[in-house]
């Protein structure tokens, strides 16, 4: 494919690069910006036919995100599945306990299940989302792909969180501006035992919060107190009255005893471990 901007054609060409060779893929595709737009790509580089595309259908993956997945075969004209993993997942040990290195076993856990349906499928190489940014990042579940031997195509070819969305405007314009979106069980304290009723509590509330308006929004689970992040600039502004009763009313509404907002606004990744320390 040929752009106008050249920043672009140089992400386009870097990824290109590294799909080629690959010839087939299956893609877990979890309806967020970085797989969407490795899923469109893919089809375009390799062909259709030559993709699979498949979206586990688990607790904690957001309602949103589900959704969002379910648009993929006509965006792309990909094979599409949908891998149902039972609410069982929650219960098994150590994920079930919520260690420090819960995505690892989460992880762990999805892309097996992933991978045995790609091989029946025909498809050996199985690919993620995972892009150069996340490399940088404290997450445990990226030994978990890299065990089961899952290929990156975006981190290999280098490609940013701002290069991808500004290559997804191109591709896939409707999902390039969506808000960066994360396993629900992110949302839940270290050591507090993950549970369906509190995922399904969080996934709502964020829901809601989204329909009036904010773009990029964390409901917090501290055992019945949600703490809220929003963005810094909305804070920087100031909230007014309504919008403060507006809040908390969605989270009385979706079970929460109390509620409060955190004045350091959204952050990614304010349960992991290192942010705790500070």
């Amino acid at each position: 494919m040929t752009f106008d901007r050249p920043n672009v054609q140089n992400a386009w060409d870097r990824l290109e690069k590294v799909l080629l060779p690959l010839q087939k893929v299956a893609i877990a595709c979890s309806g967020g910006v970085d797989s969407t737009v490795l899923a469109v790509a893919a089809s375009k580089i390799l062909g259709f036919d030559q993709v699979l595309l498949l979206t586990a259908e688990a607790p904690m993956v957001p309602e949103s995100d589900r959704q969002d997945a379910s648009e993929l075969a006509h965006l792309t004209g990909a094979t599409h599945f949908i891998v149902t993993l039972p609410v069982t997942i929650l219960d098994q040990p150590p994920f079930s306990t919520n260690p420090p290195d819960r995505c690892y076993h989460c992880k762990k856990i999805i892309f097996k299940t992933l991978i045995e349906q790609a091989i029946q499928l025909g498809f050996r190489q199985l690919c993620d989302g995972t892009n150069a940014d996340d490399l940088g990042e404290y997450r445990p579940g990226l030994q978990a792909l890299h065990e089961l031997q899952v290929i990156s195509p975006l981190a290999a070819a280098g490609l940013t969180k701002s290069e991808i969305r500004e290559l997804g405007q191109t591709l896939c314009p409707d999902y390039a501006a969506k808000p960066a979106m994360a396993c629900l069980a992110t949302r839940i304290p270290t050591y507090t035992p993950v549970t369906l009723a509190a995922m399904q509590r969080i996934d709502l509330a964020e829901q809601l919060l989204r329909q009036k308006g904010l773009h990029q929004v964390r409901v917090r689970d501290h055992g019945g107190l949600a703490r809220v992040e929003l963005d810094a600039e909305l804070l920087n502004n100031g909230l007014d009255a309504q919008f403060i009763h507006e809040l908390r009313d969605i989270l009385v509404t979706v079970g929460f005893t109390y509620s409060t907002i955190d004045l350091n606004g959204y952050r990614s990744g304010s349960m992991n471990p290192e942010s705790l320390k500070d």
